[in-house]
């Protein structure tokens, strides 16, 4: 096989590190660079980017991420800070926990979503009733 040197120097541009088709790995992988994965994985993902998961990609494990692109398969407990997208073509199964989840009609999907908010960046809203407690000690 010859190695497409532009290809190369394009992901490394795009601050993306990629597992292409015919390698597997086993274990635990964390960074801050996009992940780019068309083959085997399986472990645990803890990324502060964005994990795509090619066609021909295959994932086993746990992941956190920024956001998870999901074109081949996944199976494990995936958790994204802003987005979950199965495409066309996508298998996932499992639990996902994001604030955004987009499946494609032509996606394959068994499992469980829960959506969370982005509490960690969302201002907390002040209350503006009394509560119940305080408001049934006071008397007329």
């Amino acid at each position: 096989m010859e190695l497409n040197r532009r290809m190369l120097d394009k992901v490394q541009k795009l601050n993306t590190t990629a597992i292409f088709e015919g390698i597997s790995v086993v274990g635990d992988l964390k960074g801050s660079q996009n992940l780019y994965l068309n083959g085997g994985f399986e472990g645990t993902i803890d990324l502060t980017a964005l994990l795509l998961v090619g066609k021909t990609g295959r994932l086993k494990g746990e992941v956190k991420a920024e956001c998870v692109i999901i074109e081949g398969e996944v199976e494990g407990k995936v958790i994204a800070n802003k987005k979950v997208e199965i495409r066309d073509g996508g298998k996932y199964t499992g639990e996902i926990l994001a604030p955004a989840v987009l499946i494609s009609d032509n996606a394959f999907f068994e499992g469980n979503v829960k959506m969370m908010t982005e509490a960690v960046e969302s201002p907390v809203l002040p209350f503006t009733e009394k509560p119940k407690a305080a408001a049934d000690d006071e008397s007329p």
